[in-house]
């Protein structure tokens, strides 16, 4: 995922589970590193034109939504403008942009975006651009039509009736999209397509509305054909009366069982005496096999591959071409164009060449006994998400390989003070499973520069380790290296999940998937515009069975070949439901312990139907669980507001919310507490202590600490499975930072100082977890359990107290009362009959009893207590 922005930090809004109109307001840049900075405020305005033809002549509600793109390549927030006058062409708007306040270095492009109202509507699903020249640009638009026209002759010309795009959406069935609307009846004689390939026609049989509604005029139709085109050929629709022809783009076709390919020997199949290459092209007319000895010498050997099994291409090689490398030269209606095999499992530097290696060979000492138990249940988990440069990149980490796979491999480090790092602190928390943000290969950064950051949610190559964190991106050192971070995470008894990005791409045209099949990967609306349910310029068609095949083998080589233990699936809503429910059962098939959860929301409009799109509720009974946002912005506010206070940081009229995550949210969204991730913060957005501070900025230190602790005690006191940023149990700051997906590390890396100046915090996160983990009470694994044991009691205002009764989960408690206290005085609370002993209260959680009471608790100011009865 990109993180560029245009008015709305787009990482932060890509991930605050919403799916309003707003979020339409993302940028499709993956941004580059910043250049030097210049001082703020000599930034120049710049001046652009804005001329855009409506054919309705309707003009009143549109406006523009621009931001501008620096030439460092950042993109900068964004703000809306009106249409200043209207010419002969239609409406102009002459506009001053200043730079964004952050912006340092001048503007060398302005994004912008035709819209209706506020969002209501947009002219194209597509961001588009201005290139500015000594200070000013000027564009012309046709509504509906994609392209920036940079003279008036040209967006004349574009004005003239033409097809904008024709899409092959069966074997018989072609839908068109039109410039201007046709009346109805259109006689079928008026309509040609042509196999230019072949140089035969193909006729017509009926034009038709695609709306059935619309019976009399429409702009987009269905063309019902007497023949089938060959997917391999050129083939072209012309109307009468409209200027062009186009050529018909096979899509939906695609997915028809002649083209579905079950095998699974997609990609390389390795062996000493030969090689084995199969890719899926179904519409390519040719395919060759491009041969290299080396990682960047020339071509070594070109061989021709030959048409297989359901659209798909091979070719045996003999000889050993172990630690050769190939890229597919591929032919599509007459365009060549050279690929990296998409389902590649090792690559050259930065993903020029795709390379054969024998796997088994990449294996660690010891890899074929290593093993992991993974949670009996889902609720037994606790998640720490960290990225793997952040972890141990900062010198004070103690070890050996800064920011690398093999910092994870390494025991007995230290920190100032003496504090332990890296895996040992990981231990000494008691988390059992590490989150790893984005580890696959990924587009925004140079393997060979050291120096560069990204947090790599921007795919390029799915079934490879990213090369920066290995101590080489060479060869096949990658691969080994990762194996053995998940090698030692397991001998720890820490499990491995991996946070992938099936949604979208870095890439599209350009993409490994679009050269090869053209059209198919992507999510289009029938103009051929990508559509943006991502909120990054684009989105994979997870629905399509090619697609899904491909999602299911990544995830299921992962497991198999890396041994890993969940996946954290960014954007999940956008895979759609059938998708992961496939995801989740073939997964369970390898591993009945494996962990799958995801974001329930979008980036912005997508095209999968709303029945599809995997948002809060939809993940009934899938066996995952989604990121429950619901309780995150109860705890500490919401994510758009740096300033806004939640339950634990201020705010009031809240227990509610705390009260539906504290039961597992059964009556909220899930059928049962394995269904949610409870959490307060994540990468995106503010570090837990950062927002803390900015809501609260006239609070003590003491105090802000108070409510750090005490809204990770509601996530680890809460049904459901636990999740927790890197750094939080020693108070880590980015700086207020709330989008440092590029920032560096002097913003993300781990300060590891902070855990020797916050000791006590560690420890209160330790106890956290310790008695989450002890005690099953915490982490029931139905709703009939819930219902059954635990029941909320009476409790001063602004206050919530409940209680896990008759050995809830067959807890060795047999009653367990935990009160949240938000407030800065002290609550006194009435008990249930009976001796109570104090686990928890201010500042400390442990096992070890600091006291006992009867009949009522003094429960100190923003504090949560924990009390047990036997």
């Amino acid at each position: 995922m990109t993180t560029g922005v245009k008015g709305f930090n787009a990482k932060k809004v890509l991930k605050a589970g919403l799916t309003t109109m707003l979020l339409l307001l993302m940028t499709t840049a993956i941004f580059a590193q910043s250049a030097p900075v210049k001082a703020a405020g000599t930034v120049p305005n710049v001046s652009v034109t804005v001329h855009y033809f409506r054919p309705d002549n309707t003009y009143d509600q549109w406006n523009l939504w621009m931001w501008t793109i620096d030439t460092a390549g950042n993109g900068h927030n964004g703000a809306s403008y009106n249409f200043t006058s209207q010419d002969s062409y239609g409406a102009v708007a002459n506009l001053s942009i200043p730079p964004d306040t952050n912006q340092t270095v001048a503007t060398a492009r302005v994004g912008f975006i035709v819209r209706k109202g506020n969002w209501e509507q947009k002219d194209i699903d597509a961001d588009r651009f201005i290139n500015i020249t000594n200070g000013r640009g000027e564009v012309w638009l046709v509504s509906g039509d994609p392209n920036v026209y940079t003279t008036l002759n040209d967006a004349l010309e574009a004005r003239k009736p033409h097809v904008v795009n024709a899409f092959l959406e069966d074997n018989q069935t072609v839908v068109t999209q039109l410039s201007t609307p046709i009346n109805f009846p259109y006689s079928p004689a008026d309509a040609s397509v042509v196999d230019t390939t072949s140089n035969k026609s193909i006729s017509v049989n009926s034009v038709t509305p695609y709306d059935p509604t619309k019976t009399t005029q429409s702009d987009l139709v269905t063309l019902k054909l007497n023949g089938v085109p060959d997917v391999t050929h050129i083939v072209d629709v012309k109307l009468k009366d409209f200027v062009n022809t186009k050529t018909i783009i096979p899509r939906n076709v695609l997915n028809l069982p002649q083209y579905t390919y079950q095998g699974d020997d997609l990609g390389n199949q390795y062996d000493e005496s030969s090689t084995a290459f199969r890719v899926w092209a179904p519409t390519a007319s040719d395919v060759k096999l491009q041969l290299f000895n080396s990682e960047s010498g020339p071509l070594t050997k070109t061989v021709a591959m030959h048409k297989g099994d359901k659209g798909t291409w091979q070719v045996h090689v003999r000889g050993n071409l172990k630690n050769w490398y190939y890229l597919y030269q591929v032919t599509v209606q007459g365009q060549t164009q050279t690929a990296v095999d998409p389902y590649a499992t090792a690559i050259a530097v930065n993903a020029t060449r795709t390379m054969i290696v024998d796997l088994h060979d990449t294996n660690p000492s010891g890899w074929r006994f290593d093993t992991h138990k993974t949670p009996a249940h889902p609720e037994d988990a606790v998640i720490y998400e960290v990225h793997t440069r952040d972890f141990t990149i900062n010198p004070n980490s103690g070890v050996k390989n800064n920011g690398k796979y093999l910092a994870f491999t390494e025991q007995g480090t230290k920190g100032p003070g003496g504090v332990s790092t890296g895996v040992d602190s990981l231990k000494e928390l008691g988390v059992t499973d590490v989150q790893i943000m984005p580890a696959y290969g990924f587009a925004s950064i140079d393997e060979n520069n050291p120096n560069q950051y990204n947090w790599g949610y921007d795919p390029r190559n799915y079934d490879v380790p990213e090369g920066a964190y290995a101590t080489t991106p060479h060869g096949t050192t990658r691969i080994t290296e990762f194996k053995q971070m998940v090698q030692s995470l397991h001998k720890q008894g820490i499990g491995v999940i991996m946070d992938v990005v099936y949604n979208h791409t870095f890439t599209t045209k350009i993409s490994d998937f679009d050269k090869i099949v053209p059209g198919y990967y992507y999510r289009t609306d029938f103009s051929g515009s990508y559509t943006n349910g991502s909120g990054v310029g684009n989105e994979i068609a997870a629905e399509r069975p090619m697609v899904q095949k491909f999602i299911l083998d990544s995830v299921k080589y992962w497991v198999n070949e890396y041994h890993v233990d969940g996946f954290r699936f960014d954007l999940m809503a956008l895979l759609g439901v059938d998708t992961m429910k496939k995801i989740s059962t073939e997964l369970h098939e390898i591993n009945p312990g494996i962990l799958i959860h995801g974001e329930p929301w979008t980036g912005g409009t997508s095209s999968l139907p709303a029945n599809q799109l995997l948002t809060k509720g939809q993940q009934k009974g899938l066996n995952l669980a989604v990121f429950n946002d619901n309780l995150r912005n109860g705890l500490d506010g919401n994510v758009f507001d740096k300033t806004a206070q939640g339950y634990a940081t201020g705010a009031t009229g809240l227990t509610d919310v705390i009260k539906k995550g504290v039961e597992g949210s059964i009556n909220d969204f899930t059928a049962s507490p394995r269904e949610t991730i409870n959490y307060i913060t994540c990468h995106d957005n503010m570090t837990l202590w950062d927002k803390i501070a900015a809501s609260n900025p006239n609070d003590s230190v003491t105090d802000r600490i108070k409510m750090d602790e005490l809204a990770q005690a509601v996530v680890m006191t809460s049904q459901g499975i636990p999740f927790m940023q890197g750094g939080e149990e020693m108070l880590r700051s980015k700086g207020g930072n709330d989008n440092s997906y590029n920032a560096g590390d002097a913003v993300n890396q781990f300060d590891w100082s902070l855990k020797e100046q916050h000791k006590d915090v560690f420890n209160y996160y330790a106890g956290l977890i310790k008695l989450r983990t002890s005690h099953p009470a915490f982490r029931m694994t139905t709703a009939d359990q819930i219902k059954s044991n635990l029941v909320f009691l009476s409790s001063p205002d602004n206050t919530v107290a409940f209680m896990l009764k008759d050995h809830a989960n067959n807890d060795s408690w047999k009653n367990i009362m935990v009160v949240y206290n938000p407030n800065k005085a002290a609550a006194n609370v009435a008990l249930p009959a009976g001796n109570w002993n104090i686990v928890s209260t201010q500042n400390t959680m442990g096992q070890q009893v600091p006291g006992q009471v009867t009949t009522s608790a003094t429960v100190p100011p923003i504090t949560t207590m924990v009390l047990y009865q036997n």
